[in-house]
C-alpha cells in the first residue's frame, strides 16, 4: 500500500490537472475532500494525459497492472479498470467515474 505522501502527491497532480484542463479552481493541497471529489471527471478508453497517468498509478498501487504508466487509456488500462471494478463489487464498465475514483482513493 502506498503511504500518505504517495497518495497526497497523486491527489496534487489530479487537482492541478483538473484546474488546468477544467478550470476547477481547486486548492492544490493533496487532500481528497468534497470539493475535489465534486470536480472529478469521467475518464475512459481513448483518454490521454496526466489524469490517465494518475489513474494508471492508482491502479498499479492497488494491484491492477494497467501496463506502462504512459498516460494513454488503452486496452491494458481498461482491463485493469474492469478487474478493479469487479474486485470492488461495483459496476463493471471500464469507465472511471465518481464511484470508481472514490474506490481508488480509499
Amino acid at each position: 500500500m502506498p503511504g500518505p505522501q504517495t497518495l497526497g502527491g497523486l491527489i496534487r497532480v489530479l487537482q492541478s490537472e483538473l484546474n488546468r484542463q477544467f478550470h476547477a479552481k481547486l486548492v492544490v493541497d493533496g487532500i481528497m475532500g468534497p470539493k475535489t471529489r465534486s470536480k472529478l471527471v469521467t475518464v475512459r478508453n481513448g483518454a490521454r494525459g496526466n489524469l490517465t497517468r494518475v489513474l494508471q498509478a492508482l491502479l498499479y498501487i492497488k494491484g491492477f497492472n494497467p501496463g506502462p504508466l504512459d498516460g494513454i487509456f488503452g486496452g491494458g488500462t481498461e482491463k485493469a479498470v474492469r478487474d478493479f471494478q469487479r474486485a470492488q463489487g461495483i459496476t463493471v464498465d471500464g469507465i472511471v467515474g465518481q464511484q470508481t475514483w472514490g474506490r481508488l482513493f480509499r
